[in-house]
């Protein structure tokens, strides 16, 4: 009698273990479905790949989140020139970091991508280190009432398509916010010039500056977040690093992009 009624018990537990385990996979499925439709959201407000084959004919975005959606984005437009002449104006892109991971990154990545394109298209705000100062103020108006030091750390280049492709007028003005853009001219790695500072509430509040690039012929131009060097792997489990992935680039660097 003991013996049946025990496994009675147990049936009951295990029955109730297997309902327990499908409502949880319904959950997650509808956690996950609602995380992949963001995703769909996020990825038509990414730099598009008609607009930069228009502007970029060599150029590769490698792009992978860990989380579905990403706090980590690609970001592009295009301002026509007062002239009206087709294909002539400013190509702007960015590369950018939003405070957060998964789901929370990607909520600011979305606010970030809407103060960048607010600056450009509707304040008409066209210098790099400008964009950037328009968009801090506006992150700390709309959300840093409350101490939050949410933001990005990022990169944005400004591209004239207007000006003749002369040796002494190739030039490319951008702002960098706690990042660094990499060139990679003769077989040598060449660090550019940014400002330590966020774009959004933190210790410095200085203006952004907008710095000139004078690029040269073969010249290859990097942009990237410290999702690559930050990743964990290897036999020791150790992160990735930024000298690795410095000597990764010059390693390939003959490879067409």
């Amino acid at each position: 009698d003991q013996i049946e009624t025990r496994n009675a018990l147990l049936q009951n537990a295990n029955q109730e273990i297997s309902h327990q385990k499908e409502q949880l996979s319904e959950k997650q499925k509808e956690i996950v479905d609602s995380i992949n439709y963001a995703k769909k959201i996020q990825t038509a407000l990414l730099a598009s790949e008609e607009m930069l084959l228009e502007n970029l004919v060599n150029h590769f975005i490698l792009f992978k989140p860990k989380d579905i959606v990403s706090g980590d984005f690609t970001w592009a437009t295009f301002v026509p020139s007062p002239s009206g002449r087709v294909g002539e104006g400013l190509f702007y892109i960015a590369c950018c970091d939003s405070t957060g991971h998964g789901v929370p990154g990607a909520f600011m990545s979305l606010l970030n991508m809407g103060f960048l394109s607010e600056a450009i298209k509707e304040r008409n705000i066209l210098k790099p280190g400008e964009i950037f100062n328009y968009v801090r103020d506006r992150l700390i108006e709309t959300i840093g009432k409350d101490e939050q030091q949410d933001g990005f750390d990022g990169i944005i280049i400004c591209i004239d398509m207007s000006m003749p492709v002369r040796a002494e007028s190739r030039t490319i003005t951008y702002a960098a916010a706690n990042n660094s853009p990499l060139i990679i001219r003769n077989k040598e790695l060449i660090q550019l010039s940014y400002n330590k500072m966020p774009v959004g509430k933190g210790i410095k509040t200085d203006s952004f500056e907008t710095f000139t690039l004078h690029y040269q012929k073969n010249d290859s131009l990097y942009l990237f977040t410290d999702g690559y060097p930050d990743q964990f792997g290897g036999p020791k489990g150790k992160k990735f690093k930024y000298k690795p992935l410095e000597e990764l680039l010059l390693k390939n660097e003959q490879l067409s992009l």
